[in-house]
């Protein structure tokens, strides 16, 4: 995921799609906080699934920052965005209501 951020941007496929860049944040962002909440869930080292939550939203925020601040400040081709950020964010919370969603429904089964 960082390498594909970091690349010159000529070396990007161009896919003429209006605002495909922000839907790839979203599903990058999507997949990285769904990951990461599953693992650390399944790892039972945490003591409540929103304290899971909330570090898995923070670790793709912290990562999605990092990322536009060497864009922006340490490639030649490629800028800091803050849509960017905010497409980021969109996907993190969108993986985070599917957890949520995947544990209503498995206490419900459980029930």
């Amino acid at each position: 995921m960082l390498y594909v951020c970091l690349m010159k941007s000529s070396d990007v496929p161009s896919i003429k799609i209006v605002g495909i860049d922000k839907i790839v944040h979203i599903l990058l962002h999507l997949f990285f906080t769904f990951l990461w909440g599953i693992t650390l869930v399944k790892s039972g080292r945490w003591s409540s699934f929103s304290k899971v939550m909330c570090f898995s939203f923070l670790l793709s925020l912290v990562f999605g920052l990092l990322i536009e601040f060497i864009q922006g400040y340490f490639t030649t081709s490629r800028s800091a965005d803050i849509t960017d950020v905010l497409a980021n964010i969109f996907g993190s919370l969108f993986a985070i209501a599917l957890l949520y969603q995947f544990k209503d429904k498995k206490e419900t089964q459980q029930k």
